[in-house]
């Protein structure tokens, strides 16, 4: 409770008439947790001062504080100048000590990370009094952390730490931006009748929120929501060269439930793994000498390509067989669902047609209706779409279709489908959403199969890492 009076006597009266008041609902002030502060203008120096003034609640009288005493009121520290500014960074980073000491897998810390620590600092951000530059320095303390709890190198782009995880980042708040846009957010809400008469409150509410709406500006864009925020943060992960292959991962959402939230699918080791496939940080020789073009960046392997992620992942005859097995995790996951709903599955059927022998991974048979569905795990940085759109195209054709009515005597619809992912457990948005439109993949499986093609894509690396002194004979 706050009481304001312009003169000694007000204010001592204001204190009366509360205690009286209080006494007859059965309420009773506690002199020992009150305190006043007595601020006297000073026109000529254009300043103020304290003025030591004895208040009484009942019989006891009050204390009063110093210029350089502070107190907390809903959460906001204040001096008799005003709000104190608030250092984030000192308060998270205990914190943030603690946490990364405790016996937790790493996707539990930044669990705990997305959900309490940073959620506890909102309040004093978006009331309290912090620079930009505050800001700033709490990020990088955030980040720092991250990195370690993740092992991530530090080139990997800023932007993959803030992006949403259903744009291919890992959704930690930057409140570089967050702490302005909530600030914005708590004064645009308030609406009390009597602030619009008081022109002294009026103006310093708009006064804060033209300050607070100037900090949101990035790149001549206004970031005013927290889709704003995640968007710029996209865009910005998507222009670096290690997340220009997520560019299609906002298309599908369910496919990112293993990065935000904890799960027994994956142990820590493999999250780790998995967030370095994900943002293209696994060890390989061009990662690993970038800006030293003068080092040896060939395949160990012995062939005549670049050691890229992408190269180990889908072209490398070290890593073909874990390739050939990733495929066919896959296809085995869809089968097995669509037996589950009582589908009549055909795995790898032998088509003998005039374009020559045809082979799709699974043939569906559902009341006289034929789904045609083929696997393909294919590279980044190509439009996934694309690919799907050209292996339906590869199987949609007359010659297929008549031997399909041929082998499996039925007569009704063909429907020709295609199961697209890249090696980084992304699906092709049309593919996905095709396939659950149509009822062969549930939103389950399809979280469950981007995994296990995230961990196919593990085992390649670490079958081409662990196998040695072989290599191509080029003559």
């Amino acid at each position: 409770l706050v009481l304001f009076a312009e003169t000694r006597m007000g204010l001592q009266t204001l204190l009366d008439k509360t205690v009286d008041f209080l006494s007859t609902v059965g309420l009773k002030l506690n002199a020992d947790k009150c305190f006043t502060v007595g601020i006297k203008g000073q026109p000529k120096q254009k300043c103020t001062v304290l003025e030591a003034q004895s208040f009484c609640v009942g019989s006891r009288e009050i204390p009063t504080l110093k210029r350089t005493d502070e107190w907390k009121y809903l959460g906001i520290h204040f001096t008799a100048s005003g709000r104190v500014r608030c250092n984030p960074a000192e308060d998270i980073g205990p914190k943030l000590q603690r946490l990364s000491e405790a016996p937790l897998k790493p996707q539990q810390r930044l669990f705990a990370l997305w959900t309490v620590l940073i959620p506890q600092l909102y309040h004093k951000l978006s009331l309290g009094s912090v620079t930009i530059g505050v800001l700033r320095k709490t990020d990088k303390l955030i980040r720092f952390y991250v990195r370690r709890w993740l092992n991530l190198p530090s080139d990997v782009p800023i932007a993959f730490v803030h992006a949403p995880p259903k744009c291919g980042g890992l959704g930690i708040p930057s409140l570089r931006w967050v702490a302005p846009m909530l600030r914005l957010r708590r004064l645009s809400n308030i609406k009390w009748p009597h602030l619009v008469q008081s022109e002294e409150a009026s103006s310093f509410i708009e006064a804060e929120k033209q300050r607070a709406r100037g900090r949101l500006i990035a790149e001549q864009n206004e970031l005013l929501s927290r889709p704003a925020i995640e968007k710029y943060w996209a865009n910005r992960l998507y222009l670096s060269v290690d997340g220009g292959g997520l560019r299609e991962a906002g298309h599908y959402g369910p496919q990112h439930g293993w990065v935000s939230q904890p799960t027994r699918l994956l142990t820590g080791k493999e999250y780790l793994d998995g967030i370095r496939l994900r943002i293209n940080a696994l060890p390989t020789k061009s990662r690993t000498t970038r800006g030293r073009h003068e080092l040896e960046r060939q395949c160990r392997a012995g062939c005549d390509a670049p050691e890229t992620t992408n190269h180990i992942m889908q072209k490398c005859h070290r890593s073909h067989g874990r390739r050939v097995a990733r495929h066919n995790c896959v296809v085995n996951r869809i089968k097995r669902g669509l037996e589950e709903r009582g589908c009549v599955v055909i795995a790898e059927p032998s088509l003998q047609c005039e374009s020559g022998l045809n082979k799709p991974d699974l043939v569906v048979l559902r009341q006289n209706h034929i789904d045609v569905i083929d696997v393909q795990v294919v590279t980044d940085g190509h439009s996934m779409d694309e690919a799907h759109q050209r292996k339906i195209n590869r199987y949609d054709r007359p010659d297929i279709r008549t031997e399909l009515r041929r082998t499996f005597e039925a007569a009704g619809d063909i429907e020709f489908h295609s199961a697209t992912l890249n090696w980084r457990g992304i699906w092709s948005g049309q593919s996905v959403k095709r396939l659950i439109a149509k009822g062969l993949l549930s939103k389950y499986d399809s979280h469950i199969i981007s995994v296990q093609v995230m961990r196919g894509s593990l085992g390649c690396f670490r079958q081409f890492m662990y196998l040695s002194g072989f290599s191509r004979d080029w003559t």
